[in-house]
């Protein structure tokens, strides 16, 4: 320790001397990640604190700006300007009238979004080619999903579906978009590519923006040659059907690729139409294209032209025969026979659901009614059709003929009926007019129990939003038989009962997404903690159609369509057990001071670790996040965990309260002490006993040797030399080199017991230089204690008491 000033202290009796520790804390709050780039700050001090706290920023992500906190003396602030991705530190200290008192806490910000863009809408390539790379811009920090859906399905259907295309890359910047049917596209091809970008530090903090892609519409459409048809009186839609390889498009919603508004134009060319006929194009549904102007029967002549970036094209000639009205749909509504139905699949259908048939051979009749409006000559038939149950279709007889009242008598194939779905069709004709009608004769199992799902808890950070799974009853549909309830489309649909104060309207996926069929679904936007009340019934998907054959069909059971459920959107409340803390000798409590959890939580401190052999430690309230600890009567590391709780959720974090240990004579507290009679193995090191734990390496092997009655210090070291010598260049004895070092504290301790009044030998000496000096160093020279620097020069001194003989002497060296 060339260069250094140093003190030296030798007691000749035993003796304390206390350290001061801070008398007060701080918590800095809870560790949090955000949305957006501002958060607050919330510190909170316990003990005896002096003046008012400062806030700094500790660290931050690499390349971002310094983030501007507000009010930086005070214990609660805003922080602003975290507009780079990752981990911001921040440290309030707050000064205790003894010592200083320190926390941290972190704050993980998501990155800024203000360049976030899922890109152009494309609208200029060819339905022909069929290919689009879309390209969006992605934050740093952020995480790309692609999803994409068919406009038109979307528009006219609120169907979410992804007919006819592709995508690929869906996790990069540039995904590709493929139709898989270019020039005979069998859907209109507009698509809505959507974008959502996921945070990498917080997942419920995404955001999301769509492109469209709008390919141009192959032009050259295929229809029959020759196409006859007859209408319902009642409906005034005038239609022909593309041909099954034709290339389909729409026209009549705002956003598919036929809309007028996007260049494709669809003109008749007329050639002939009877007399008052008036044919002109109303608009093209996918593969349907519908006229105006078909209002009297007869045979319209003409060529259709479609123009638009593509090209245009003419059909060749078309001849659409308008052979006169169809008979009105029959009706199953019966006063008589309240059980039958109309609607159960499609506009015409009918049926009935039974309970406690499965197994019977009593035969089924059914009745229908001729609208008053036809003649009672009309012909009917009937025909089984459809996914037979198990065992076989029923036979079926017709009654009724030539009147306005019929019934079909349908009995069960041997064995009985089955549980299942029978389908009956029943032709009308009226000339060359007809209209095709089905009955569903359904069979329940009455194994339906009651419409539920189960609660559903879901964490959430206290920003942006988050999406909760919901698990669908069991499916039955097509699974207790194929022929269950076949053709039925039914859903599930929600109704919000109640949310927390303040929330967002949750968002449900599209009813196609939450069939019969389903085994789970989607509710999001959910951006408040607390609890949403949902119902849950069981109802038809198809407009018009009955909802009685749901609600009978869990009638056979004794059951309900319907329930409610919750989805509880759980806070998570960060911990943080505040700062580390060091009691002075003697102490042996103190206070932990997490930070707050709120009612909606509940905390809990635990004991993680003690020190070896040491009695369990008292904390007085284990669930105040402020409490007492009482019982730290060893010497060592304690470490106390903070655990916060809010439903499923929760966050630990823990502290060291280190307790220190009285040295040797009393004295404790130095940057590196090393003690006498040391338990431990130091046979290749000096055991730096200090908080640092910085032991200084044996260089070329120094003996150590046990304590006799010249060297009453264990071990005392013997062998020294230029080649062995006890060395540690980084020490924190000589941190800065070979220069004076204030504030450094280096204490040797030793116990000696002198049998001689003029005792002579080593007591202990250690070294921080490259040379064989041992330095500070204790020995007895002439029955008095000598200290001993820079190679035993007249800098060495000899102290005027003399050692006690017979008794422990103490020594404690203390280099400043």
């Amino acid at each position: 320790m060339k260069k250094q000033t140093l003190f030296f202290f030798i007691f000749l009796i035993m003796g304390n001397m206390m350290i001061l520790a801070q008398n007060c804390n701080i918590n800095a709050g809870a560790n949090a990640v955000i949305c957006g780039t501002s958060a607050s700050l919330s510190g909170s001090p316990g003990g005896s604190t002096a003046g008012s706290p400062l806030w700094t920023l500790v660290s931050k992500p690499s390349g971002a700006p310094d983030p501007v906190i507000v009010t930086p003396s005070g214990y609660n602030t805003n922080v602003t300007g975290m507009t780079s991705p990752g981990n911001y530190v921040f440290q309030i200290a707050q000064n205790c009238t003894t010592g200083t008192a320190t926390s941290q806490v972190t704050i993980t910000a998501p990155g800024d979004i203000s360049s976030f863009t899922a890109g152009p809408d494309i609208t200029n390539v060819s339905a022909i080619t069929g290919t689009a790379t879309l390209n969006a811009v992605i934050p740093a920090g952020y995480t790309a999903s692609w999803t994409y859906y068919n406009i038109y399905n979307k528009e006219f259907y609120s169907q979410t579906t992804t007919t006819n295309a592709t995508m690929s890359n869906t996790t990069t910047a540039t995904p590709t978009l493929t139709l898989v049917k270019k020039a005979d596209h069998d859907i209109d091809p507009a698509y809505r590519a959507v974008l959502r970008i996921t945070s990498i530090n917080n997942p419920n903090c995404w955001y999301e923006d769509d492109a469209i892609v709008r390919f141009i519409p192959n032009p050259q459409i295929s229809l029959p040659a020759t196409h006859n048809r007859c209408y319902p009186s009642t409906d005034t839609n005038r239609y022909i059907n593309l041909s099954g390889t034709s290339p389909m498009f729409a026209s009549n919603t705002a956003n598919s690729s036929g809309n007028p508004a996007f260049g494709t134009t669809v003109t008749i060319n007329v050639i002939s139409q009877p007399a008052g006929g008036n044919i002109s194009f109303y608009q093209i549904r996918n593969n349907s294209m519908y006229f105006n102007g078909v209002n009297v029967t007869g045979s319209y002549v003409f060529t259709i032209t479609v123009t638009n970036a593509n090209g245009t094209y003419t059909t060749p000639q078309i001849t659409y025969n308008y052979n006169g009205t169809d008979p009105k749909l029959v009706s199953f509504i019966d006063a008589s026979h309240p059980e039958q139905m109309q609607s159960y699949y499609a506009s015409g259908s009918g049926g009935a659901v039974y309970c406690n048939m499965a197994g019977k051979t009593t035969p089924i009749t059914f009745y229908f009614k001729v609208d008053p409006s036809d003649p009672a000559t009309l012909t009917t038939a009937v025909s089984n059709s459809g996914i037979v149950p198990p065992g076989g279709n029923p036979s079926l007889v017709l009654n009724g003929a030539g009147t306005m009242n019929r019934n079909v008598v349908a009995t069960p194939p041997a064995g009985g009926w089955r549980v299942g779905t029978y389908i009956v069709n029943l032709s009308i004709k009226n000339g060359t007019c007809g209209n095709s009608q089905d009955y569903y004769i359904h069979i329940s199992d009455g194994s339906r129990p009651n419409v539920t799902v189960p609660n559903t808890t879901i964490c959430y950070t206290g920003s942006g939003v988050v999406t909760a799974t919901v698990h669908l009853p069991t499916v039955y549909q097509g699974v207790v038989n194929t022929s269950y309830l076949q053709e039925f489309s039914g859903k599930y649909d929600f109704t919000l009962v109640s949310k927390p104060t303040g929330a967002a309207n949750p968002v449900y996926e599209a009813s196609n997404l939450r069939t019969f069929t389903n085994t789970s679904t989607t509710i999001s936007n959910l951006d408040k903690q607390g609890e949403y009340v949902f119902k849950i019934k069981a109802v038809p998907n198809a407009g018009g159609v009955d909802p009685g054959f749901i609600d009978k069909e869990y009638a056979c059971s004794g059951t309900s369509p319907e329930g409610t459920f919750s989805i509880f959107v759980s806070p998570q409340v960060n911990a943080n057990a505040g700062s580390n803390q060091t009691l002075a000798i003697g102490a042996s409590q103190t206070s932990l001071n997490g930070n707050n959890q709120g009612m909606s939580s509940t905390g809990l401190w635990t004991m993680i670790s003690k020190p070896a052999g040491a009695a369990d430690p008292v904390i007085a309230t284990p669930s105040a996040y402020n409490t007492n600890v009482t019982g730290l009567t060893s010497s060592g590391s304690y470490t106390f965990r903070w655990t916060v709780t809010t439903g499923s959720c929760s966050s630990t974090s823990d502290l060291t309260v280190s307790v220190t240990a009285p040295g040797p004579g009393g004295v404790s507290g130095a940057d590196f002490w090393v003690k006498s009679d040391d338990a431990g193995t130091i046979a290749t090191a000096w055991k730096d006993n200090s908080v640092n734990a910085d032991n200084i390496p044996n260089v070329g092997g120094v003996i150590l040797s046990p304590a006799d009655r010249s060297h009453n210090f264990y071990p005392y070291t013997t062998g020294y030399s230029s080649s062995k010598f006890f060395y540690n260049n980084t020490s924190v004895m000589n941190p800065l080199g070979n220069v004076e070092l204030p504030n450094t504290n280096t204490s040797i301790f030793s116990a000696a017991r002198p049998t001689a009044d003029n005792g002579t030998g080593r007591i202990t000496g250690i070294d921080d230089d490259a040379t064989y000096a041992a330095e500070p160093g204790v020995s007895i020279a002439n029955g008095k204690p000598r200290q001993y620097e820079y190679f035993n020069t007249v800098t060495s001194t000899d102290f005027s008491i003399p050692f006690n003989t017979g008794i422990s002497n103490i020594f404690s060296a203390i280099a400043k």
